[in-house]
Protein backbone atom coordinates (compact mmCIF):
# COMPACT_ATOMS: atom_id res chain seq x y z
CA UNK A 1 0.00 0.00 0.00
CA UNK A 2 2.85 2.38 0.89
CA UNK A 3 4.58 1.75 -2.40
CA UNK A 4 1.34 2.32 -4.26
CA UNK A 5 0.70 5.63 -2.51
CA UNK A 6 4.28 6.72 -3.11
CA UNK A 7 4.04 5.81 -6.78
CA UNK A 8 0.80 7.77 -7.13
CA UNK A 9 2.32 10.78 -5.38
CA UNK A 10 5.33 10.62 -7.68
CA UNK A 11 3.08 10.52 -10.74
CA UNK A 12 1.05 13.46 -9.44
CA UNK A 13 4.22 15.42 -8.78
CA UNK A 14 5.52 14.65 -12.27
CA UNK A 15 2.21 15.65 -13.84
CA UNK A 16 2.17 18.92 -11.90
CA UNK A 17 5.73 19.61 -12.97
CA UNK A 18 4.97 18.93 -16.61
CA UNK A 19 1.85 21.11 -16.44
CA UNK A 20 3.86 23.94 -14.91
CA UNK A 21 6.50 23.60 -17.62
CA UNK A 22 3.88 23.64 -20.36
CA UNK A 23 2.20 26.66 -18.77
CA UNK A 24 5.54 28.45 -18.63
CA UNK A 25 6.26 27.71 -22.28
CA UNK A 26 2.75 28.81 -23.28
CA UNK A 27 3.15 32.01 -21.30
CA UNK A 28 6.45 32.75 -22.98
CA UNK A 29 5.09 32.04 -26.42
CA UNK A 30 1.92 34.04 -25.86
CA UNK A 31 3.38 37.07 -24.12
CA UNK A 32 1.10 40.11 -24.27
CA UNK A 33 1.78 41.75 -27.62
CA UNK A 34 -1.60 42.90 -28.98
CA UNK A 35 -2.54 46.55 -28.54
CA UNK A 36 -6.10 47.80 -28.22
CA UNK A 37 -6.21 48.60 -31.95
CA UNK A 38 -4.78 45.20 -32.88
CA UNK A 39 -7.39 43.53 -30.67
CA UNK A 40 -10.11 45.47 -32.47
CA UNK A 41 -8.62 44.42 -35.81
CA UNK A 42 -8.72 40.78 -34.69
CA UNK A 43 -12.46 41.04 -34.01
CA UNK A 44 -13.08 42.88 -37.28
CA UNK A 45 -11.15 40.37 -39.38
CA UNK A 46 -12.75 37.37 -37.67
CA UNK A 47 -16.26 38.76 -38.17
CA UNK A 48 -16.41 40.04 -41.74
CA UNK A 49 -17.31 37.29 -44.17
CA UNK A 50 -20.12 36.45 -46.56
CA UNK A 51 -23.07 37.57 -44.42
CA UNK A 52 -23.09 41.26 -45.24
CA UNK A 53 -22.87 40.59 -48.98
CA UNK A 54 -25.56 37.92 -49.10
CA UNK A 55 -27.99 38.38 -46.18
CA UNK A 56 -29.35 42.00 -46.30
CA UNK A 57 -31.93 41.27 -48.98
CA UNK A 58 -33.11 38.08 -47.29
CA UNK A 59 -33.57 39.96 -44.02
CA UNK A 60 -35.70 42.62 -45.74
CA UNK A 61 -37.72 39.91 -47.46
CA UNK A 62 -38.45 38.24 -44.11
CA UNK A 63 -39.45 41.37 -42.13
CA UNK A 64 -41.12 43.16 -45.05
CA UNK A 65 -39.52 46.62 -44.67
CA UNK A 66 -36.09 48.23 -44.62
CA UNK A 67 -36.50 50.06 -41.28
CA UNK A 68 -36.92 46.92 -39.14
CA UNK A 69 -34.11 45.29 -41.11
CA UNK A 70 -31.71 48.10 -40.16
CA UNK A 71 -32.81 47.81 -36.51
CA UNK A 72 -31.97 44.09 -36.59
CA UNK A 73 -28.47 44.87 -37.84
CA UNK A 74 -28.05 47.33 -34.93
CA UNK A 75 -29.42 44.76 -32.47
CA UNK A 76 -26.96 42.24 -33.90
CA UNK A 77 -24.07 44.57 -33.08
CA UNK A 78 -25.31 45.07 -29.50
CA UNK A 79 -25.72 41.32 -28.97
CA UNK A 80 -22.29 40.65 -30.50
CA UNK A 81 -20.71 43.13 -28.08
CA UNK A 82 -22.48 41.64 -25.06
CA UNK A 83 -21.56 38.10 -26.08
CA UNK A 84 -17.96 39.06 -26.74
CA UNK A 85 -17.61 40.56 -23.24
CA UNK A 86 -19.24 37.48 -21.69
CA UNK A 87 -16.78 35.22 -23.45
CA UNK A 88 -13.97 37.50 -22.29
CA UNK A 89 -14.96 36.78 -18.67
CA UNK A 90 -15.12 33.07 -19.42
CA UNK A 91 -11.62 33.35 -20.88
CA UNK A 92 -10.46 34.99 -17.65
CA UNK A 93 -12.05 32.28 -15.50
CA UNK A 94 -11.07 29.24 -17.57
CA UNK A 95 -7.87 29.31 -19.65
CA UNK A 96 -8.17 25.84 -21.21
CA UNK A 97 -8.65 25.49 -24.97
CA UNK A 98 -11.50 23.65 -26.70
CA UNK A 99 -14.08 26.30 -27.49
CA UNK A 100 -17.05 26.35 -25.12
CA UNK A 101 -16.35 22.86 -23.73
CA UNK A 102 -14.21 23.92 -20.71
CA UNK A 103 -16.68 26.72 -19.92
CA UNK A 104 -19.56 24.24 -19.96
CA UNK A 105 -17.57 21.85 -17.76
CA UNK A 106 -17.15 24.62 -15.18
CA UNK A 107 -20.78 25.74 -15.27
CA UNK A 108 -22.59 22.40 -15.47
CA UNK A 109 -20.95 19.88 -13.19
CA UNK A 110 -23.74 17.27 -13.25
CA UNK A 111 -23.93 14.99 -15.10
CA UNK A 112 -20.15 15.10 -15.24
CA UNK A 113 -18.85 16.41 -18.60
CA UNK A 114 -22.26 15.91 -20.24
CA UNK A 115 -22.62 19.43 -21.65
CA UNK A 116 -19.00 19.48 -22.85
CA UNK A 117 -19.33 16.17 -24.71
CA UNK A 118 -22.65 17.07 -26.37
CA UNK A 119 -21.27 20.50 -27.34
CA UNK A 120 -18.15 18.94 -28.88
CA UNK A 121 -20.27 16.40 -30.75
CA UNK A 122 -22.54 19.12 -32.16
CA UNK A 123 -19.61 21.35 -33.04
CA UNK A 124 -17.69 18.69 -34.97
CA UNK A 125 -20.64 16.92 -36.59
CA UNK A 126 -22.87 19.86 -37.53
CA UNK A 127 -21.73 23.40 -36.73
CA UNK A 128 -18.21 23.40 -38.21
CA UNK A 129 -19.16 21.50 -41.38
CA UNK A 130 -22.24 23.72 -41.73
CA UNK A 131 -20.07 26.81 -41.68
CA UNK A 132 -17.65 25.43 -44.25
CA UNK A 133 -20.35 24.11 -46.57
CA UNK A 134 -22.36 27.35 -46.55
CA UNK A 135 -19.29 29.52 -47.18
CA UNK A 136 -17.97 27.34 -49.99
CA UNK A 137 -21.46 27.22 -51.50
CA UNK A 138 -21.81 31.02 -51.50
CA UNK A 139 -18.28 31.38 -52.92
CA UNK A 140 -19.35 29.07 -55.74
CA UNK A 141 -22.53 31.11 -56.13
CA UNK A 142 -20.62 34.36 -56.66
CA UNK A 143 -18.34 32.62 -59.13
CA UNK A 144 -21.32 31.50 -61.21
CA UNK A 145 -22.83 35.00 -60.92
CA UNK A 146 -19.61 36.42 -62.38
CA UNK A 147 -19.94 34.20 -65.46
CA UNK A 148 -23.66 33.49 -65.96
CA UNK A 149 -23.17 32.57 -69.63
CA UNK A 150 -20.98 29.63 -68.57
CA UNK A 151 -23.58 28.33 -66.09
CA UNK A 152 -26.96 28.95 -67.74
CA UNK A 153 -28.86 26.10 -66.12
CA UNK A 154 -28.94 24.23 -62.78
CA UNK A 155 -27.01 27.04 -61.12
CA UNK A 156 -27.53 25.51 -57.68
CA UNK A 157 -25.82 22.34 -58.87
CA UNK A 158 -22.91 24.33 -60.27
CA UNK A 159 -22.65 26.25 -56.99
CA UNK A 160 -22.26 22.94 -55.20
CA UNK A 161 -19.72 21.60 -57.72
CA UNK A 162 -17.54 24.70 -57.48
CA UNK A 163 -18.04 24.87 -53.71
CA UNK A 164 -16.90 21.25 -53.33
CA UNK A 165 -13.79 21.92 -55.41
CA UNK A 166 -12.98 24.96 -53.25
CA UNK A 167 -13.54 22.91 -50.10
CA UNK A 168 -11.13 20.22 -51.23
CA UNK A 169 -8.48 22.73 -52.31
CA UNK A 170 -8.67 24.56 -48.97
CA UNK A 171 -8.43 21.31 -47.04
CA UNK A 172 -5.36 20.27 -48.98
CA UNK A 173 -3.82 23.71 -48.42
CA UNK A 174 -4.19 23.27 -44.65
CA UNK A 175 -2.23 20.00 -44.59
CA UNK A 176 1.39 20.97 -45.34
CA UNK A 177 2.06 23.83 -42.94
CA UNK A 178 0.59 25.65 -39.97
CA UNK A 179 2.83 28.63 -40.78
CA UNK A 180 1.58 28.82 -44.36
CA UNK A 181 -2.00 28.71 -43.14
CA UNK A 182 -1.32 31.41 -40.56
CA UNK A 183 0.23 33.74 -43.14
CA UNK A 184 -2.71 33.16 -45.48
CA UNK A 185 -5.17 33.97 -42.67
CA UNK A 186 -3.41 37.30 -42.03
CA UNK A 187 -3.43 38.29 -45.70
CA UNK A 188 -7.01 37.28 -46.36
CA UNK A 189 -8.26 39.14 -43.30
CA UNK A 190 -6.84 42.38 -44.71
CA UNK A 191 -8.50 41.63 -48.05
CA UNK A 192 -11.90 41.02 -46.41
CA UNK A 193 -11.82 44.30 -44.53
CA UNK A 194 -10.65 46.21 -47.62
CA UNK A 195 -13.47 44.73 -49.70
CA UNK A 196 -16.16 45.82 -47.24
CA UNK A 197 -14.68 49.32 -46.82
CA UNK A 198 -14.62 49.86 -50.59
CA UNK A 199 -18.11 48.42 -50.96
CA UNK A 200 -19.49 50.73 -48.27
CA UNK A 201 -17.62 53.78 -49.62
CA UNK A 202 -19.07 53.30 -53.12
CA UNK A 203 -22.55 53.00 -51.62
CA UNK A 204 -22.13 56.24 -49.69
CA UNK A 205 -20.94 58.04 -52.81
CA UNK A 206 -24.01 56.82 -54.66
CA UNK A 207 -26.27 57.83 -51.79
CA UNK A 208 -25.00 61.40 -52.16
CA UNK A 209 -25.59 61.31 -55.92
CA UNK A 210 -21.99 60.99 -57.15
CA UNK A 211 -23.01 58.39 -59.75
CA UNK A 212 -25.39 60.21 -62.08
CA UNK A 213 -28.75 58.52 -62.51
CA UNK A 214 -27.83 55.49 -60.36
CA UNK A 215 -29.42 56.50 -57.06
CA UNK A 216 -32.77 54.95 -56.14
CA UNK A 217 -34.31 55.86 -52.78
CA UNK A 218 -37.49 53.79 -53.13
CA UNK A 219 -36.43 51.37 -50.38
CA UNK A 220 -36.11 54.23 -47.88
CA UNK A 221 -39.39 56.04 -48.61
CA UNK A 222 -42.51 55.90 -46.48
CA UNK A 223 -44.01 52.99 -48.42
CA UNK A 224 -41.18 50.61 -47.58
CA UNK A 225 -39.25 51.91 -44.55
CA UNK A 226 -41.74 50.74 -41.91
CA UNK A 227 -45.00 50.39 -43.80
CA UNK A 228 -45.75 46.78 -44.64
CA UNK A 229 -43.46 45.43 -41.89
CA UNK A 230 -44.27 41.92 -40.69
CA UNK A 231 -45.94 41.42 -37.30
CA UNK A 232 -44.96 37.73 -37.13
CA UNK A 233 -42.23 37.22 -34.46
CA UNK A 234 -41.08 34.02 -36.16
CA UNK A 235 -40.10 36.03 -39.22
CA UNK A 236 -38.01 38.34 -37.05
CA UNK A 237 -36.37 35.32 -35.43
CA UNK A 238 -35.35 33.89 -38.80
CA UNK A 239 -34.16 37.34 -39.93
CA UNK A 240 -32.15 37.91 -36.74
CA UNK A 241 -30.40 34.58 -37.32
CA UNK A 242 -29.20 35.99 -40.66
CA UNK A 243 -27.93 39.23 -39.08
CA UNK A 244 -26.16 37.45 -36.21
CA UNK A 245 -24.60 35.07 -38.73
CA UNK A 246 -22.81 38.07 -40.21
CA UNK A 247 -21.55 39.12 -36.74
CA UNK A 248 -20.32 35.68 -35.71
CA UNK A 249 -16.67 35.75 -34.67
CA UNK A 250 -17.23 37.90 -31.59
CA UNK A 251 -15.67 35.26 -29.29
CA UNK A 252 -12.30 35.27 -31.07
CA UNK A 253 -10.63 37.98 -29.00
CA UNK A 254 -11.61 36.22 -25.78
CA UNK A 255 -9.55 33.21 -26.88
CA UNK A 256 -6.52 35.51 -27.27
CA UNK A 257 -6.74 37.34 -23.93
CA UNK A 258 -3.28 36.10 -23.00
CA UNK A 259 -1.85 38.01 -25.95
CA UNK A 260 -3.70 41.27 -25.26
CA UNK A 261 -1.84 43.99 -23.42
CA UNK A 262 -3.61 45.11 -20.22
CA UNK A 263 -6.66 42.92 -21.00
CA UNK A 264 -8.89 44.28 -18.21
CA UNK A 265 -8.58 47.75 -19.70
CA UNK A 266 -8.31 46.93 -23.40
CA UNK A 267 -10.82 44.12 -23.89
CA UNK A 268 -13.85 46.43 -23.67
CA UNK A 269 -12.14 49.11 -25.77
CA UNK A 270 -11.08 46.60 -28.42
CA UNK A 271 -14.54 45.03 -28.47
CA UNK A 272 -16.39 48.35 -28.70
CA UNK A 273 -14.03 49.50 -31.46
CA UNK A 274 -14.08 46.21 -33.39
CA UNK A 275 -17.78 45.43 -33.15
CA UNK A 276 -18.64 49.11 -33.59
CA UNK A 277 -16.55 49.36 -36.75
CA UNK A 278 -18.14 46.22 -38.18
CA UNK A 279 -21.63 47.44 -37.26
CA UNK A 280 -21.10 50.82 -38.94
CA UNK A 281 -19.70 49.21 -42.08
CA UNK A 282 -22.64 46.78 -42.16
CA UNK A 283 -25.11 49.65 -41.93
CA UNK A 284 -23.30 51.49 -44.72
CA UNK A 285 -23.39 48.32 -46.84
CA UNK A 286 -27.15 48.05 -46.28
CA UNK A 287 -27.64 51.70 -47.26
CA UNK A 288 -25.55 50.95 -50.33
CA UNK A 289 -28.10 48.34 -51.40
CA UNK A 290 -31.12 50.40 -50.34
CA UNK A 291 -30.04 53.52 -52.27
CA UNK A 292 -29.15 51.65 -55.46
CA UNK A 293 -31.75 48.92 -56.03
CA UNK A 294 -35.54 49.00 -56.05
CA UNK A 295 -37.37 47.58 -53.04
CA UNK A 296 -38.49 44.62 -55.15
CA UNK A 297 -34.90 43.87 -56.14
CA UNK A 298 -33.70 44.18 -52.55
CA UNK A 299 -36.40 42.00 -51.00
CA UNK A 300 -36.22 39.23 -53.61
CA UNK A 301 -32.53 39.36 -54.57
CA UNK A 302 -31.45 36.74 -52.03
CA UNK A 303 -27.74 35.90 -52.05
CA UNK A 304 -27.39 37.53 -55.50
CA UNK A 305 -28.03 41.05 -54.19
CA UNK A 306 -24.39 42.18 -54.36
CA UNK A 307 -24.09 41.13 -58.01
CA UNK A 308 -27.32 42.95 -58.85
CA UNK A 309 -25.97 46.06 -57.07
CA UNK A 310 -22.72 45.94 -59.06
CA UNK A 311 -24.51 45.38 -62.36
CA UNK A 312 -26.76 48.38 -61.70
CA UNK A 313 -23.85 50.68 -60.85
CA UNK A 314 -21.11 49.49 -63.19
CA UNK A 315 -22.66 47.22 -65.80
CA UNK A 316 -21.53 43.73 -66.74
CA UNK A 317 -17.81 44.35 -66.27
CA UNK A 318 -18.40 45.78 -62.82
CA UNK A 319 -20.59 42.83 -61.90
CA UNK A 320 -17.86 40.37 -62.88
CA UNK A 321 -15.20 42.24 -60.91
CA UNK A 322 -17.33 42.69 -57.78
CA UNK A 323 -18.63 39.11 -57.85
CA UNK A 324 -15.10 37.72 -58.16
CA UNK A 325 -13.82 40.01 -55.41
CA UNK A 326 -16.60 38.89 -53.07
CA UNK A 327 -15.93 35.30 -54.08
CA UNK A 328 -12.29 35.70 -52.97
CA UNK A 329 -13.38 37.38 -49.73
CA UNK A 330 -15.72 34.50 -48.94
CA UNK A 331 -13.00 31.97 -49.79
CA UNK A 332 -10.76 33.79 -47.31
CA UNK A 333 -13.42 33.58 -44.61
CA UNK A 334 -14.04 29.93 -45.44
CA UNK A 335 -10.34 29.14 -45.15
CA UNK A 336 -10.13 30.77 -41.72
CA UNK A 337 -13.20 28.81 -40.61
CA UNK A 338 -11.87 25.52 -41.96
CA UNK A 339 -8.50 26.10 -40.31
CA UNK A 340 -10.20 26.73 -36.96
CA UNK A 341 -12.64 23.82 -37.37
CA UNK A 342 -9.86 21.27 -37.84
CA UNK A 343 -8.10 22.49 -34.69
CA UNK A 344 -11.32 22.32 -32.66
CA UNK A 345 -11.97 18.77 -33.86
CA UNK A 346 -8.38 17.77 -33.05
CA UNK A 347 -8.74 19.31 -29.57
CA UNK A 348 -11.90 17.28 -28.89
CA UNK A 349 -9.89 14.16 -29.63
CA UNK A 350 -7.04 15.18 -27.34
CA UNK A 351 -9.43 15.91 -24.46
CA UNK A 352 -11.50 12.76 -24.99
CA UNK A 353 -14.70 14.62 -25.82
CA UNK A 354 -15.33 13.03 -29.21
CA UNK A 355 -15.95 9.47 -30.36
CA UNK A 356 -12.79 7.82 -31.68
CA UNK A 357 -10.56 10.30 -29.82
CA UNK A 358 -7.31 8.83 -31.13
CA UNK A 359 -8.50 9.32 -34.71
CA UNK A 360 -9.32 12.99 -34.21
CA UNK A 361 -6.23 13.71 -32.11
CA UNK A 362 -3.90 12.24 -34.74
CA UNK A 363 -1.38 14.63 -36.27
CA UNK A 364 0.39 14.18 -39.57
CA UNK A 365 3.81 12.64 -38.91
CA UNK A 366 5.48 14.86 -41.48
CA UNK A 367 3.67 18.18 -41.06
CA UNK A 368 2.24 17.91 -37.51
CA UNK A 369 -1.14 19.14 -38.72
CA UNK A 370 -4.50 17.53 -37.76
CA UNK A 371 -4.88 15.56 -40.97
CA UNK A 372 -7.67 13.24 -39.77
CA UNK A 373 -9.73 16.12 -38.43
CA UNK A 374 -9.24 17.97 -41.73
CA UNK A 375 -10.35 14.95 -43.76
CA UNK A 376 -13.41 14.34 -41.58
CA UNK A 377 -14.46 17.98 -41.75
CA UNK A 378 -14.06 17.98 -45.54
CA UNK A 379 -16.26 14.90 -45.97
CA UNK A 380 -18.97 16.18 -43.60
CA UNK A 381 -18.96 19.66 -45.19
CA UNK A 382 -19.33 18.20 -48.69
CA UNK A 383 -22.17 15.96 -47.53
CA UNK A 384 -24.01 18.90 -45.96
CA UNK A 385 -23.54 21.02 -49.09
CA UNK A 386 -25.14 18.39 -51.30
CA UNK A 387 -27.89 17.34 -48.86
CA UNK A 388 -30.48 20.11 -49.49
CA UNK A 389 -32.14 19.43 -52.85
CA UNK A 390 -33.40 22.97 -53.30
CA UNK A 391 -32.37 26.26 -54.87
CA UNK A 392 -32.44 27.74 -51.35
CA UNK A 393 -29.57 25.48 -50.24
CA UNK A 394 -27.57 28.40 -48.86
CA UNK A 395 -30.34 29.55 -46.54
CA UNK A 396 -31.03 25.96 -45.49
CA UNK A 397 -27.37 25.57 -44.50
CA UNK A 398 -27.31 28.88 -42.59
CA UNK A 399 -30.46 27.99 -40.63
CA UNK A 400 -29.27 24.43 -39.90
CA UNK A 401 -25.98 25.82 -38.56
CA UNK A 402 -27.26 28.92 -36.76
CA UNK A 403 -29.79 27.08 -34.63
CA UNK A 404 -27.37 24.70 -32.83
CA UNK A 405 -24.81 27.49 -32.60
CA UNK A 406 -27.28 29.59 -30.65
CA UNK A 407 -28.28 26.64 -28.50
CA UNK A 408 -24.71 26.67 -27.21
CA UNK A 409 -24.27 30.44 -27.10
CA UNK A 410 -27.39 30.55 -24.91
CA UNK A 411 -26.28 27.63 -22.76
CA UNK A 412 -22.76 28.99 -22.27
CA UNK A 413 -23.96 32.48 -21.34
CA UNK A 414 -26.53 31.05 -18.92
CA UNK A 415 -23.66 29.02 -17.48
CA UNK A 416 -21.76 32.27 -16.86
CA UNK A 417 -24.75 33.62 -14.95
CA UNK A 418 -24.82 30.44 -12.83
CA UNK A 419 -21.09 30.71 -12.18
CA UNK A 420 -21.33 34.36 -11.14
CA UNK A 421 -24.34 33.58 -8.91
CA UNK A 422 -22.36 30.82 -7.13
CA UNK A 423 -19.38 33.13 -6.53
CA UNK A 424 -18.70 34.46 -3.00
CA UNK A 425 -19.94 37.94 -3.94
CA UNK A 426 -23.08 36.85 -5.78
CA UNK A 427 -24.42 37.65 -9.23
CA UNK A 428 -23.73 41.39 -9.28
CA UNK A 429 -20.58 41.45 -7.14
CA UNK A 430 -16.99 41.42 -8.36
CA UNK A 431 -15.46 38.01 -7.69
CA UNK A 432 -12.07 38.54 -5.96
CA UNK A 433 -10.91 35.07 -7.03
CA UNK A 434 -11.01 36.01 -10.74
CA UNK A 435 -8.03 37.89 -12.11
CA UNK A 436 -9.04 39.43 -15.38
CA UNK A 437 -12.18 40.60 -17.13
CA UNK A 438 -15.50 40.62 -15.29
CA UNK A 439 -18.60 41.82 -17.07
CA UNK A 440 -21.93 43.03 -15.74
CA UNK A 441 -24.46 40.15 -15.66
CA UNK A 442 -26.68 42.25 -17.92
CA UNK A 443 -24.47 41.19 -20.86
CA UNK A 444 -25.02 37.42 -20.59
CA UNK A 445 -28.66 38.09 -19.63
CA UNK A 446 -29.19 39.89 -22.95
CA UNK A 447 -27.56 37.04 -24.88
CA UNK A 448 -29.69 34.46 -23.07
CA UNK A 449 -32.93 36.37 -23.71
CA UNK A 450 -32.11 36.80 -27.40
CA UNK A 451 -31.11 33.14 -27.55
CA UNK A 452 -34.43 31.98 -26.06
CA UNK A 453 -36.30 34.08 -28.62
CA UNK A 454 -34.21 32.59 -31.44
CA UNK A 455 -34.66 29.01 -30.25
CA UNK A 456 -38.45 29.12 -29.81
CA UNK A 457 -39.94 31.03 -32.72
CA UNK A 458 -38.37 29.26 -35.75
CA UNK A 459 -40.69 26.34 -35.02
CA UNK A 460 -43.64 28.65 -35.78
CA UNK A 461 -42.22 30.03 -39.01
CA UNK A 462 -43.05 28.93 -42.50
CA UNK A 463 -40.65 27.42 -45.00
CA UNK A 464 -37.75 25.32 -43.78
CA UNK A 465 -37.44 26.92 -40.31
CA UNK A 466 -39.07 24.07 -38.37
CA UNK A 467 -37.17 21.49 -40.45
CA UNK A 468 -33.70 22.96 -39.94
CA UNK A 469 -34.35 23.61 -36.24
CA UNK A 470 -35.64 20.07 -35.81
CA UNK A 471 -32.59 18.59 -37.53
CA UNK A 472 -30.31 20.61 -35.27
CA UNK A 473 -32.10 19.48 -32.12
CA UNK A 474 -31.98 15.87 -33.31
CA UNK A 475 -28.20 16.08 -33.76
CA UNK A 476 -27.83 17.60 -30.28
CA UNK A 477 -29.95 14.82 -28.75
CA UNK A 478 -27.79 12.15 -30.40
CA UNK A 479 -24.93 13.55 -28.31
CA UNK A 480 -26.04 11.11 -25.59
CA UNK A 481 -24.42 8.36 -27.69
CA UNK A 482 -20.83 9.67 -27.44
CA UNK A 483 -21.50 10.59 -23.80
CA UNK A 484 -22.40 7.00 -23.03
CA UNK A 485 -19.31 5.55 -24.70
CA UNK A 486 -16.85 8.21 -23.56
CA UNK A 487 -17.97 8.85 -19.98
CA UNK A 488 -20.73 6.58 -18.69
CA UNK A 489 -19.52 3.19 -19.94
CA UNK A 490 -15.90 3.64 -18.71
CA UNK A 491 -17.14 4.84 -15.31
CA UNK A 492 -19.45 1.86 -14.94
CA UNK A 493 -16.68 -0.50 -15.98
CA UNK A 494 -14.32 1.07 -13.44
CA UNK A 495 -16.98 0.81 -10.71
CA UNK A 496 -17.59 -2.85 -11.56
CA UNK A 497 -13.86 -3.56 -11.42
CA UNK A 498 -13.59 -1.95 -7.98
CA UNK A 499 -16.68 -3.79 -6.70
Amino acid sequence: MTASVSEKAEKRSSAVGEAALEAGVAKALAAPRLSMIQGAALITGATIGSGVFSNPGKIVGLVGATGPALLLWILGAVVAFAASMSYAEWGSRVTASGGDAPFLDRAYTRPRRFAAVVYSWTRVILINPGYNSSLCYIAGSYFTQAFPSLFPESTSTWNKIIGTILLILQTVACVPSNNLAGRFVTGTTAMSVTCLVLFSAVGLLNMFGVFSGKRNLESLNGDHFFAGASTDPSQYAMALFKALWAYDGFANLASSLGELKDPERNISRSTITGVGMVGILYLFANFSFFTTLTFEEVSTGGESIASMWADHLFGETGRVIVALFICLTVIACSFVTLYSASRIAQATGETGLMLFPKFFAQLSGKFQTPINALAFNCVMSAAMMWAPQTDDAFWFLIDATSYPLWVWYTTTNFGLLLTKWRSPTGLFGRDPTVKGVQVTPLAPMLVVLVGIFLLIFPFFSGGTGPVTSGIALAVIVTGVVPYWFLIMAPERAAAAARG
